[in-house]
């Protein structure tokens, strides 16, 4: 992959993991003093990812439908713009969750797209590496949001935070315009064709993924909601994310870089031990440094799994079907919120913190069983898939 494509592609990757990241500790704050409680902004955050996970599908179905994906990457960031500015005007609960997940949509078509447009660019033998340097657009997201949103809200207010947020949004359709996208070779008799399944082993890595990112985003709203109630301010709350992000960037890159020579496999396993820890840690959590290694572990699980998890799909799904494959994984982390951020919500209010993260723990472990059966070397798989995409033998 060429240099000039590799930073747009980063560009493209790391506006809105910085807007996201910058958000979503504030989000729950934001909305209980518009009047929710702590399952309203538990359902509130889950409607908003239900966009993103709507997003990364409408994303795989558009590359395969138009065989396009530089263009509609740039007019995702280009309707962000004026959604972020209106979310500083709400006023109640109702006009922040339309104009949120809006926003969100946006953010999972453009995340999805740059996702397909890597996994098309780069070659077999460096997807582990390319992924793992997109990855630190996660973390650099969480450091640059983190302490930049909390610090604008504590002095100046929310509508002063989602405006800054609207101009820094102006730098993703900027780089996406530097992108090449190469011309598809499949051709328009490809659609009479038959196409390849993704396979068992995708829905086995589809279904983990999207367990483990059900508990990712409980320790996510969990932290929000207990830090409030400890009466942290908006700083401390965002500081969290900027801290674990800071901390945990290069692991996935590291992690990306080690699975290409050692295989995905053992290093997804680690990730969901990490998270399982993450959770035990925030059970026991009252100082604002237990956060910081909560938010540092929470963040190589979700980095780690995702980085390793799209490399992994490539190594699984025939080139023909990667658009699919990628979009429908993409489309698990935002599934995982929309469950995660109800069910925790609903936990947290019934139940309380401790058998919250225990259900939490139990949701990583069953992950960790789903990968179990996948077998390990890929690179065959998708040498048997491919012969069955238009022809016979």
């Amino acid at each position: 992959m060429s240099k000039k494509q590799l930073l747009a592609l980063f560009i493209c990757s790391l506006v809105p993991w910085t807007v996201g990241n910058g958000l979503v500790p504030l989000l729950p704050v934001y909305a209980t003093e518009l009047g929710a409680d702590p399952a309203v902004a538990g359902y509130y955050l889950a409607f908003s990812y239900g966009a993103l996970a709507v997003g990364a599908v409408a994303a795989g179905w558009l590359s395969d439908k138009l065989q396009r994906r530089k263009t509609p990457l740039i007019v995702a960031g280009l309707v962000g713009i004026p959604v972020a500015w209106l979310l500083g005007r709400v006023r109640n609960i109702w006009s922040l969750s339309v104009l949120t997940a809006l926003l969100w949509l946006c953010g999972g078509l453009g995340l999805a797209f740059v996702s397909i447009l890597t996994g098309l660019s780069a070659g077999q033998d460096e997807r582990g590496k390319i992924f793992g340097i997109l990855s630190l657009t996660g973390g650099l997201g969480a450091l640059i949001g983190g302490l930049t949103t909390g610090a604008i809200v504590d002095r100046w207010g929310f509508p002063t935070m989602f405006t800054a947020i609207a101009f820094s949004l102006i730098l993703w359709p900027i780089a996406a315009l530097f992108l090449t996208e190469k011309e598809s070779v499949q051709g328009k008799a490809q659609q009479t064709w038959k196409r390849p399944r993704l396979g068992k082993n995708f829905y086995l890595l589809f279904a983990a993924s999207l367990v483990a990112s059900v508990a990712s985003f409980t320790i996510v709203l969990g932290r929000s909601l207990l830090m409030s109630d400890l009466n942290f301010g908006a700083m401390a709350i965002a500081s969290t994310g900027a801290v674990g992000g800071a901390v945990a960037m290069p692991l996935p890159l590291v992690m990306g870089w080690l699975s290409d020579r050692a295989g995905r496999k053992r290093f997804i396993y680690l990730s969901y031990l990490v998270g399982i820890t993450s959770l035990a840690i925030l059970a026991m959590s009252t100082s604002l440094w237990h956060f910081w290694i909560v938010l540092v572990l929470q963040s190589v699980f979700a980095a780690g799994s995702g980085t390793i998890g799209n490399a992994w799909v490539a190594d699984l799904v025939a080139p023909e079907s990667l658009g699919r494959g990628l979009s429908l994984f993409s489309a698990t982390s935002w599934i995982g919120g929309v469950v995660g951020f109800a069910g925790a919500g609903y936990a947290l209010k019934s139940l309380g913190p401790l058998p919250t993260f225990l259900i939490g723990i139990g949701l990583t472990l069953t992950a960790i069983v789903l990968l179990i059966p996948i077998r390990s070397r890929l690179r065959s798989h998708r040498t048997a898939v491919q012969p069955a995409e238009g022809e016979r033998p």
